[in-house]
């Protein structure tokens, strides 16, 4: 039996803070790994930046999307 599995599927929350310094260390890593192996990535720049446009339209709409429904949701609370 894992030990570690029950303890790994809880659900965490994170205080604001606590989620940027764990995204500040992942970009951390990402720029140390690029600047490793940049000849690697040059060649690979096109896709990239096609994979990036992609999904930040796709967070856009589903942010989007989210406020709508909360907007919604409030006007009809907010008329009864």
């Amino acid at each position: 039996m894992n030990f570690l599995t029950p303890h790994l599927a809880r659900r965490v929350s994170w205080a604001t803070w606590q989620f940027s310094v764990l995204k500040l260390s992942m970009i951390s890593f990402g720029i140390i790994l690029g600047s490793y192996f940049a000849g690697f990535w040059k060649s690979l720049l096109p896709a990239i930046w096609v994979v990036f446009i992609i999904t930040v339209i796709l967070s856009t709409m589903m942010w989007l999307n989210a406020i709508g429904k909360k907007a919604v949701k409030n006007k009809a609370v907010m008329q009864r």
